[in-house]
């Protein structure tokens, strides 16, 4: 499953993993939720658990147009999922699985919500790539087997996004796509070409529009471009309320925003940007006000960053 398509395929899951997630939902969790995110050297997100969480062994899955899980997937994967809502419930309550055929390290999970008269997906994915320096491998991988490993780190992206009126058709969320193709130019030469996007300019200019002014968020940006839409972190959120007021503000600008950054990168100086802040509501950067980022150096001598809201 591309991450940059019209829709996401969720036709593909298991009634057994679905289970889990619907039923744990209701049980008080063993420990308490996290209250901070981190974000590694590489700047991938991710939350410290209380106690070690084992991921299983996962068999390899190819060729990755197979909609099918392997054998065994499922039931690694149920037991995987058992543990994190015992350890992290509000990351997965109430979602569904659908099988990812693209990277078994990426399993996917969705719910959907609504806020007044739009329908917002939450959508999770968990990152389940083996670590060696920040993991204890409990069972060495192969070529049919992932590593299984113990670790205190679990690696996600959790993002809201808008549905567009059609919803689910056919097995298949449907995203209201407002944002266009980013795509900027090349640079290089020979075999060293290589693409420029806008991406990240733009989620600089959404999520410091929203912040308050000065406030340091570096690497987290909470208001982002996702599969061509304006997307949320839903880290901390309890709706997507949020989304839903960021984007009567920001869509109807977009192809500004666009064309301006299409000619230069990100500036808090930039002239469009400066005259949308002072028109932004101060209602919206609230929930940030209390943002605080802190730089530190881990075990392994690696920077790191710790988020509270």
């Amino acid at each position: 499953m591309g991450r940059n398509t019209n829709s996401i395929d969720v036709r593909h899951s298991d009634d057994t993993v679905n289970t889990i997630l619907s039923s744990t939902q209701l049980v008080p969790p063993k420990e308490e939720h996290p209250v901070r995110l981190y974000y590694s050297q590489s700047e991938d997100q991710f939350v410290l658990l209380g106690t070690p969480l084992s991921v299983p062994a996962l068999p390899i899955h190819h060729p990755m147009d197979n909609t099918e899980p392997p054998p065994g997937y499922c039931a690694s994967l149920a037991t995987l999922v058992s543990a994190i809502m015992e350890r992290y419930p509000s990351l997965l309550a109430g979602t569904r699985w659908f099988f990812n055929p693209v990277s078994i390290h990426n399993p996917g999970f969705y719910r959907i919500e609504r806020f007044q008269d739009q329908d917002y997906l939450y959508l999770c994915f968990l990152d389940l790539s083996c670590r060696p320096l920040e993991s204890e491998i409990t069972e060495q991988g192969s070529n049919d087997r992932t590593h299984a490993y113990r670790s205190r780190r679990l690696y996600f992206e959790c993002d809201y996004l808008p549905l567009s009126a059609e919803g689910i058709q056919d097995g298949k969320v449907q995203l209201a796509h407002t944002i266009p193709i980013t795509w900027k130019g090349e640079s290089g030469e020979g075999y060293m070409v290589h693409g420029i996007w806008m991406d990240s300019d733009i989620n600089k200019f959404f999520s410091k529009m929203i912040l308050p002014t000065g406030k340091r968020n570096h690497p987290y940006y909470p208001v982002t471009c996702k599969q061509h839409c304006v997307a949320l972190n839903a880290f901390g959120m309890s709706s997507p309320e949020p989304l839903h007021r960021i984007r009567e503000f920001i869509e109807p600008r977009i192809p500004l925003i666009l064309r301006d950054l299409q000619m230069v990168s990100f500036s808090p100086t930039m002239g469009l940007f400066t005259d949308m802040k002072k028109e932004i509501p101060e209602a919206l950067g609230v929930l940030w006000n209390n943002l605080t980022v802190r730089a530190y150096l881990n075990e392994l001598n690696q920077k790191e960053y710790s988020i509270e809201l």
